[in-house]
């Protein structure tokens, strides 16, 4: 069983050794890319590209103001307890730039005292359906079954159905499973590479909160980034 423990304020991401605020708008920062609907407002998640190095970026200690803290989904599945960071804070970081840094697989940080594993979600090697995104990724990734709704998560809303033919809207951004873990139009970067082709790279969200969508390793993207995943060590 999956179940949803409790939601976390815990460490924040800092530039240049200063907390960034969370963002409050958790989705796309370019709309002239592409726009999910009418009147919404550009995201405002912090961008890597214009300071293109981790050792200028870090995760921190909880900051004392309340709207820097990062939020994080404490889930139990499989005897283990994973923080799930609740949104995207960082885009326009390619699948390189988290791999070189330690990220992917999983890289030893420390936040208020507490040692953690840091590392991405596995989102699954290949399509479940053909090369439909919203049927999700080939089964047994952890996206598909803590994010995307194909296991039951006690505690937790389910995310609604949706296809091709739904356009995103002011209700699908309202919904409480997107309130829960925003994947509303952003996709979060997940540790495979796309079994037929290794150069690419699976991501997931956007459209659909199990959405499946492949993009180069290297690229650097408005809406394509970092939601990190915590693992404590023992003590």
């Amino acid at each position: 069983m999956i179940r949803l423990v409790a939601t976390h304020a815990l460490g924040a991401l800092a530039c240049d050794g200063r907390a960034l605020p969370r963002p409050s708008r958790p989705w796309l920062v370019d709309l002239s890319v592409l726009k999910p609907f009418d009147f919404v407002l550009p995201g405002d998640i912090a961008e890597f590209e214009p300071r293109p190095d981790f050792a200028r970026w870090a995760l921190v200690d909880t900051p004392p103001r309340p709207e820097d803290a990062l939020r994080w989904n404490e889930v139990e599945a499989d005897g283990r307890r994973l923080l799930v960071c609740d949104r995207v804070i960082l885009v326009r970081v390619s699948w390189d730039d988290l791999d070189a840094a330690g990220y992917v697989q999983g890289r030893d940080v420390t936040i208020d005292g507490r040692r953690f594993s840091c590392r991405l979600l596995s989102g699954g090697e290949a399509f479940r359906a053909g090369e439909d995104g919203y049927a999700g990724g080939a089964p047994g990734n952890e996206w598909d079954d803590i994010v995307g709704g194909r296991a039951h998560v006690a505690g937790a809303p389910a995310p609604p159905a949706r296809a091709a033919s739904d356009a995103l809207d002011a209700h699908a951004l309202a919904d409480p499973h997107n309130r829960l873990w925003n994947w509303f139009g952003a996709v979060s970067w997940t540790r495979e590479p796309y079994r037929p082709d290794p150069r690419v790279r699976v991501c997931r969200g956007f459209h659909a909160a199990g959405y499946f969508y492949l993009n180069t390793r290297s690229h650097r993207h408005e809406d394509i980034g970092w939601r990190p995943v915590l693992e404590e060590r023992p003590r």
